[in-house]
């Protein structure tokens, strides 16, 4: 969840920096204006917008499809089988857990 939040401050400040980025590198003789706030804070809090929306997306693509089911992780053998999505049926079978891989501790 603190990331989610610093992702939507950091994007709602980054046209604030960008800004003063600008304004700093280019050291005109021109008499500048003061800050557009407003505007900075319109185009921040669109782009906090859509860092929400892409967030949200990008979570839901990575959810099981319609139909499955979550199996929890759990300790096995004394190692953290991460979760994962199973077809329904396949919940209380051995297809549960997911691909073994090979351990370097496994003799050949």
């Amino acid at each position: 969840m603190i990331r989610i939040t610093i992702i939507e401050i950091a994007s709602f400040f980054l046209p604030f920096l960008l800004f003063f980025i600008w304004r700093w590198q280019t050291r005109s003789d021109v008499k500048l204006t003061a800050t557009p706030a407003l505007k900075l804070g319109v185009a921040g809090a669109v782009l906090a917008i859509v860092a929400m929306i892409a967030l949200a997306m990008f979570d839901a693509s990575r959810g099981g499809h319609e139909g499955d089911q979550y199996v929890p992780p759990r300790v096995v053998d004394g190692r953290v089988v991460p979760g994962h999505f199973v077809p329904a049926g396949e919940v209380g079978s051995d297809a549960a857990d997911p691909p073994e891989t090979e351990n370097e501790d496994t003799p050949q």
